[in-house]
């Protein structure tokens, strides 16, 4: 008897730290993704999956993503400027901009011969060298102008608007991968989905550290190499 006792008591107190596990992981998970959630509300009437529908622009700003050894643009990254060709053929824009980070295979550069390749006027190309992340394109781009289209995935685009709003630029974004470009996301459905979990795990993360001001104590690169080529 005693010992069905103690089995009992240890099942109950597993039980309720189990459900206490619970609980914390369901609070933490939801103090995670509220700003993700609260953006994308926000955003909505904004963020386009048509190029047909969205409003003209001067510009479109194509933030830049992974560039292979080759060369050659990652799916990703091809999405992104083929996006910004439709807009430009379209005459939906007037300009792309192009904004990469350097030190992967000299991305914008990259992105912007591509797009000459498919045609786009090289007068009508500007090149951001300095766009390290997302916040240093934003940034860089209202120097130049307050009125884009802001290209790249829609899991991206609710922290990107954030940011390029703090800019004070006129946002409107395109969700590159809802146009039908590519014709694969990847091998298999759990890379798919272990991809698209990631993503949303990092923006949120991200975004966070966005508004609690820690984003931009830490993402300083840009800024140091502007000055030291002043």
């Amino acid at each position: 008897m005693k010992n069905s006792n103690r089995h009992e008591i240890k099942g109950s107190n597993f039980q309720k730290r189990l459900k206490n596990w619970f609980y914390i992981s369901l609070l933490l998970l939801t103090v995670l993704f509220t700003p993700q959630i609260w953006l994308k509300i926000k955003y909505r009437n904004l963020i386009y999956d048509r190029v047909d529908s969205i409003p003209a622009r001067d510009f479109a700003v194509v933030f830049g993503a992974w560039v292979n050894e080759d060369h050659s643009l990652s799916d990703i990254t091809r999405e992104r400027v083929e996006a910004g060709i439709d807009l430009y053929r379209s005459k939906k824009v007037k300009k792309l901009f192009f904004s990469g980070d350097n030190r992967s295979n000299q991305q914008a550069e990259e992105m912007a011969s591509y797009a000459i390749r498919r045609g786009v006027d090289p007068n009508d190309i500007l090149v951001d060298k300095l766009g390290i992340d997302t916040n240093d394109t934003c940034k860089h781009f209202a120097e130049i102008g307050l009125n884009g289209v802001l290209v790249t995935q829609a899991y991206h685009l609710p922290r990107t608007m954030l940011m390029c709003e703090t800019s004070k630029i006129n946002i409107t974004g395109l969700a590159a991968d809802r146009l039908g470009i590519l014709e694969s996301r990847g091998d298999n459905p759990i890379q798919i989905y272990t991809t698209r979990i990631w993503r949303l795990c990092r923006e949120a993360v991200l975004t966070w550290s966005f508004l609690l001001g820690i984003y931009d104590r830490l993402s300083t690169e840009a800024e140091m190499l502007q000055k030291g080529n002043e």
